[in-house]
């Protein structure tokens, strides 16, 4: 029977990017002021020192007001409201900084609290299981494709139903409820420049331009936990009268229950079946060689697991291949073309039967060479 509190302790094995859709503006947000630093703007803090600042210039409140409506960061350091002296790890103008040199304006922005402190949403993790599950699941229930969404983004539903339950009043992970992490110190936080690998037929010194994507992120080798509470009465008959829909949703769940149970197996299947993708994807490809430690390491890190552990990718950053069927839905090459080309999943309409899809995958810059991939995190699961 599966336990009714678990506690999920998440180790990050690569830097992980849960993004809140914010992207953080060069001189509105934040500025780099040349000292390897970025700083993020504490706006009601710095909008404060700045009208004291200019009254102390003789300026009027109305002027002020009028002047810091169009100026951007690099402006007020211009009038001299913003000084080299603010810029320090513990300026009460700034929110934080993150060591770095953004190659874009913008820079995609890590969720945190109310108290702007990084977390990990329950949401995030569970996102990440009912994939696990759902592969794991395929495989017995097989789903038909012939009647997928019309939308790009509801396209999954009706497989989803087939796999869970025909409503969300039925669906099984109903009974996987996971909670949000405890914040963790702002200095987990980190600044990365991902890289689209590979975008470009250019290529530089042998090495493709591909595209860069600015982001913050939780540390590699950060360490948060997430609680999971299972309601077991939901799959409980407590021999009460009920309708037979009631009956129909016990049945479904007392035979599917024990994908729960299984879940770190699941995870640990779901695993082995990316990382294969992933060494096959980079195998040939000699320009990657952090790649090539990275997973050397991940794949002995997955040999040395155990029963109540499993590597799982979370986040932005993992790819489609991560968060979908992947492996079911390319059973037939021609199937898969088409759904391909019905959702639009290649935007330049290049795919072609048998062809690697995605074509590509993002990595973190180090300097001028591709580094190693995002979102990867060990789960081990605790009764509570």
């Amino acid at each position: 029977m599966i336990a009714r509190n678990i506690t999920a302790t998440i180790e990050l094995l690569s830097d992980v990017h849960i993004g809140t859709g914010t992207e953080l503006k060069r001189d509105l947000d934040w500025i780099a002021p040349g000292d390897g630093y970025v700083y993020f703007a504490n706006s009601d803090q710095l909008l404060e020192t700045v009208f004291e600042r200019a009254e102390a210039d003789g300026k009027e409140m109305r002027e002020v007001a009028n002047i810091l409506a169009g100026s951007t960061l690099a402006e007020l350091g211009e009038m001299g409201w913003l000084t080299r002296e603010d810029f320090h790890a513990e300026s009460a103008l700034f929110r934080y900084r993150l060591h770095g040199s953004p190659a874009t304006v913008n820079i995609r922005e890590q969720i945190k609290d109310v108290y702007g402190k990084p977390y990990l949403p329950g949401s995030s993790l569970k996102g990440a299981l009912r994939t696990v599950l759902a592969v794991a699941a395929a495989d017995t229930v097989k789903p038909t494709l012939d009647q997928l969404g019309r939308s790009r983004s509801w396209a999954g539903q009706p497989v989803e139903q087939q796999l869970f339950g025909r409503d969300p009043n039925h669906d099984l992970l109903r009974a996987l409820q996971v909670g949000d992490s405890q914040p963790v110190a702002v200095t987990q936080l980190a600044l990365r420049r991902a890289h689209i690998y590979p975008t470009a037929s250019q290529s530089y010194r042998g090495r493709s331009r591909g595209l860069d994507v600015d982001v913050e992120v939780l540390r590699k080798g950060t360490v948060l936990t997430l609680p999971i509470h299972v309601p077991t009465e939901l799959l409980e008959d407590h021999n009460t009268p009920f309708d037979i829909r009631r009956r129909e949703e016990l049945a479904h769940w007392e035979r599917h229950s024990g994908w729960l149970e299984n879940l770190a197996q699941a995870g640990q299947e779901n695993a082995r079946k990316l990382l294969e993708d992933e060494v096959r994807f980079f195998q040939e490809r000699r320009d990657v060689p952090a790649v090539h430690t990275f997973y050397r390491r991940l794949v002995d890190s997955y040999t040395r697991l155990g029963a109540n552990e499993f590597l799982v990718v979370l986040g932005w950053g993992g790819g489609w291949h991560t968060k979908t069927l992947n492996r079911y839905l390319k059973r037939d090459e021609r199937v898969f073309d088409r759904l391909v080309s019905r959702y639009r999943l290649n935007p330049t309409g290049t795919h072609k039967p048998g062809d690697p899809f995605p074509k590509s995958r993002h990595l973190v810059r180090n300097r001028e060479q591709a580094g190693p991939p995002l979102g990867w995190v060990k789960v081990t699961l605790h009764e509570a």
